[in-house]
């Protein structure tokens, strides 16, 4: 291996060298010499990447055995694939399987390469990270270094991804007490539903084009991020978003129950506090976490309290403080009756309407407003809406897009993946390995696993190789820094 890498060197050194000449001749710049090193190291790679897939389709070809299954039907065919470092071509043979009758490039089977495949993981990788937090269309100039991608191609490769990979095994649940599950949602703009120009208008003239991707996060506690911040950081945060629309909407709770159970003890578990703004599919959850008690985030609470009293003038904080005494008290009958004298005191039809959706608000969360009276030195309020600003917002809805359901499916899930760590390389290599595994046989493996040894056991060592090029073959690089000396004084 290490022959065949010094092979590329050698052959690429004197280009090399004169470009890294006419750098140091005419750029003073450290800088400037940095980029001239990266672009030829870089061309190199792509040239080790060349040699590598014709060594290996060579050997493969001359391996002893070979053609009593797979006979020679062409050679020096050509490919080329864009990768991390850019294009690169390279030749291969093609073959025929004479036990099924099979045409295949035995070379690209062995390095996962698959047919009409133009472009490998780890380009898409590097462009699916940027898509993910920028753009498809900065994603796609991010797939290499020298060329790009289409904005097609980035949403056609999100839309095909499936956002799920196994979790590390987990040895040894932890010990908590108290969990805190904080859930809300974003609303996104859709370009269409099934195909352009199918969105419906409201009675305003609106468009009714509203997605809601759904951001739920489980964590142990909040702590400082130092000991003399202000700022506070939640504790082994774990987080979960997607669509999940309509009965979906019980596979998003099932993932954060499957979560739980195999983080935590559950035994020692005491409670789950699940915080929110009251909707509905927010306190389905209370039916699928075991031990879990509803608390209403106090954010939304004060807005339909400041909607209460917002026609009371000066009497508007002394009202709402009332009402906040009967929370204390825990009487609903009492409640009721300050909401009818404000009803009474309202002056249009339109706001006795707003207050007594906000009574009915008030009365449909009573359980999860009254929880504070006993639990709430164990509650730490909640962080959703800052975190759907962070999560989904700030790539989804911040700016003026319109998404497809699957694209914000997609890009909701694999930014949740990205909060939580996960590596998008490692995705795209678990997905294509499972999804488009081919029956093992036995008899090709060991064709390929052959050649692959021969090509790793090639050379003798590596100071062997080393020690090749200090003897000369580098020696150019001493020889133009005394030349160019004394010139950038």
């Amino acid at each position: 291996m290490y022959e065949i890498i010094l092979q590329c060197l050698t052959q690429n050194l004197e280009e090399f060298a004169e470009k890294l000449s006419i750098t140091l001749k005419t750029k003073k710049d450290a800088s400037d010499l940095a980029i001239g090193v990266k672009e030829g190291t870089d061309e190199m790679g792509r040239n080790i990447m060349t040699m590598l897939m014709e060594t290996m389709d060579e050997v493969i070809k001359n391996e002893p055995g070979r053609s009593d299954r797979y006979e020679v039907v062409h050679v020096d065919n050509p490919n080329t694939l864009l990768c991390c470092l850019g294009s690169f071509s390279y030749n291969r043979t093609y073959y025929r399987d004479r036990k099924t009758g099979e045409y295949v490039y035995l070379c690209d089977r062995q390095f996962g390469i698959e047919p009409k495949e133009k472009t490998m993981e780890d380009a898409k990788a590097r462009a699916l990270v940027e898509a993910v937090e920028s753009s498809y269309r900065k994603g796609g100039l991010n797939a290499s270094v020298k060329e790009s991608l289409s904005k097609g191609s980035i949403k056609n490769l999100i839309h095909g991804l499936v956002v799920e990979m196994p979790q590390p095994e987990v040895k040894v649940k932890k010990k908590v007490k108290i969990l805190h599950i904080n859930a809300d949602e974003d609303h996104v703009a859709a370009q269409f539903w099934n195909v352009k120009g199918d969105l419906k208008k409201n009675e305003d003239g609106s468009k009714n084009n509203t997605i809601i991707p759904k951001l739920v996060y489980v964590y142990e506690g909040t702590e400082r991020e130092n000991a003399t911040s202000k700022r506070w950081r939640l504790i082994n945060a774990h987080y979960f978003s997607g669509l999940y629309e309509g009965e979906r909407n019980q596979d998003l709770w099932l993932e954060v129950a499957d979560y739980i159970d195999t983080h935590y003890d559950m035994d020692y578990l005491e409670t789950v506090y699940l915080c929110g703004d009251g909707a509905n599919w927010i306190k389905q959850g209370l039916s699928w976490i075991n031990k879990s008690l509803f608390v209403l985030d106090k954010f939304h609470l004060e807005k339909y309290l400041q909607k209460s009293v917002s026609h009371m003038g000066e009497q508007a904080n002394t009202m709402k403080q009332m009402i906040k005494d009967e929370f204390s008290f825990e009487d609903k009958a009492a409640m009721n009756e300050i909401y009818k004298k404000l009803k009474d005191l309202a002056e249009s039809d339109s706001k006795k309407e707003e207050i007594e959706a906000a009574r009915r608000y008030i009365m449909n969360n009573w359980n999860g407003i009254t929880i504070y009276n006993t639990r709430g030195y164990e509650i730490t309020g909640c962080s959703a809406e800052g975190y759907v600003s962070h999560v989904l917002s700030s790539r989804m809805s911040s700016r003026p897009l319109g998404w497809s359901k699957k694209g914000a499916d997609n890009v909701a899930r694999l930014r949740a993946f990205a909060w939580n760590g996960g590596n998008i390389y490692d995705l795209l290599m678990y997905r294509k390995y499972k999804e488009k595994q081919e029956e093992r046989d036995e008899e090709r493996d060991i064709i390929v696993k052959r050649a692959r040894d021969r090509i790793a056991k090639s050379n003798t060592s590596i100071n062997h190789s080393i020690g090749a090029i200090n003897n000369g073959k580098v020696n150019w690089l001493h020889e133009m820094m005394k030349g160019i000396r004394g010139i950038c004084g």
